[in-house]
Parts: structure tokens; C-alpha cells; sequence
């Protein structure tokens, strides 16, 4: 990762909101931008721990992006069967950014995850880099 700063921490997070119906309608903007999704708790990866559950982003409306993950969104039964556990908690914090870059953001966050974590978000599908774009990994050698 070099010099350059990692693009979670060049991003301007929220504070982490309630992952709950209200506090979400009361707090996330309707603008575009990234989100995560955590729970209270690390959790292992294949390399260290987290507590980002899923990684994503809304070309237009973050707070629309994220109450569909509460009902009809790919992950809301899973994130269901975490809230219903008692002893954990989950949050959710977001960045906005402009329309053409909230794309780029996500694909950059995503990839550094799975820099530092060797896979991705356990909600997220496993698509960190692009076919061919991990090449950077790859001794000459084992070409």
C-alpha cells in the first residue's frame, strides 16, 4: 500500500449508527457514497479480524441503499440472523461522495480489505479485484 493513504481513512466516515429503521432514516444522507456495515464484535478472517461485515455503496441515495439490507437487499436474512443475537450489535457508517466516484470507492475499499484480510466482507461477494487485476501479488517467476 505504499505512501499513499488508504482510502478508508481519506474518506470522512459518520459516526457508526444503530443498524435500525429509524436511526438509519434519521441519519444517513440521501446523497451518494459508501457504507459499512459492522457488528460490535471482531470476527476472524483468513488473515487477522474485523468487524466489517459488508462493504458497499449507492450511486444516489445512501439511506435507501442501506434500508433495503433491513428487508430485501441480498444480505438482509443473514444480517437478520445476527440481530437476533443479544450480544451482539450492529452499526453502520457512511462517506458521501461525489456521483462518479462512489464506484471507484467501493471497488478501492473492497480491495483494500482484501489486501489486509486476504478475502473479503463476509457479507460481501467475492469480487475484491477484477479477473487480472491482482497481478501485483505474482513473483515473475511463477509465470
Amino acid at each position: 500500500m505504499g505512501d499513499n493513504p488508504r482510502t478508508e481513512d481519506a474518506l470522512e466516515w459518520s459516526e457508526e449508527i444503530e443498524f435500525a429503521k429509524d436511526s438509519i432514516e434519521r441519519a444517513v444522507s440521501c446523497t451518494s457514497g459508501v457504507y459499512r456495515i459492522l457488528q460490535s464484535t471482531d470476527y476472524p478472517r483468513y488473515m487477522g479480524t474485523t468487524r466489517v461485515l459488508k462493504l458497499g455503496k449507492s450511486d444516489c441515495d445512501l439511506r435507501q441503499e442501506v434500508l433495503n439490507h433491513l428487508q430485501r437487499h441480498t444480505a438482509a436474512n443473514r444480517l437478520a440472523r445476527v440481530l437476533k443475537q443479544q450480544a451482539i450489535r450492529l452499526t453502520v457508517a457512511c462517506a458521501c461522495t461525489d456521483l462518479d466516484s462512489a464506484g471507484e470507492q467501493e471497488r478501492a475499499l473492497l480491495r483494500e480489505f482484501e489486501d489486509i484480510h486476504w478475502d473479503l466482507p463476509v457479507l460481501n461477494g467475492q469480487r475484491g479485484y477484477e479477473r487480472g487485476t491482482d497481478a501485483h501479488y505474482r513473483d515473475s517467476d511463477d509465470d
